[in-house]
């Protein structure tokens, strides 16, 4: 497995064909997973940077350790966000758990937000993700 960040739009394309309220992005950074056939595996789209704080996106088939690591040091170290916030569909349980395991908290829920319903917004403090900050990832995105 391999990370890129280009070309952004296809990695774009990919979180936004996962996501059920799509997702259309003009000023955005992007990471993927590519497998060994160049197949996008997880994306990672960060939109709305307003410092201390940024949007994330998420989309996967497989995700590595690794992989979140890198999207963390991206918020919390690069750009030195305090927070990184997430739109989540109420019924996507998966995802809402996906969320609380990266360190996020639910802050609250939109009520008929999207056409399918509610939307649950989570935030992740750069104190709940400290984890994903430790040395042991950082060695490994250096090889």
């Amino acid at each position: 497995m391999r990370i890129i960040t280009e070309p952004k739009e296809t990695i774009g394309r990919y979180v936004a064909s996962k996501l059920d309220s799509g997702g259309k992005w003009t000023d955005f950074v992007a990471f993927g997973l590519v497998n060994n056939d160049e197949e996008l595996m997880a994306g990672v789209v960060f939109n709305g940077y307003t410092p201390p704080a940024i949007c994330m996106h998420i989309a996967a088939e497989k995700m590595t350790p690794t992989f979140i690591a890198v999207i963390m040091d991206y918020a919390f170290r690069q750009l030195e966000c305090k927070r990184v916030t997430g739109v989540i569909d109420r019924k996507n349980r998966a995802s809402r758990r996906f969320a609380l395991h990266l360190g996020a908290k639910l802050e609250g829920v939109m009520r008929d937000a999207t056409p399918k319903g509610d939307t649950c917004i989570y935030g992740l403090l750069r104190k709940d993700a400290e984890r994903w900050l430790a040395p042991r990832y950082k060695q490994r995105m250096e090889q």
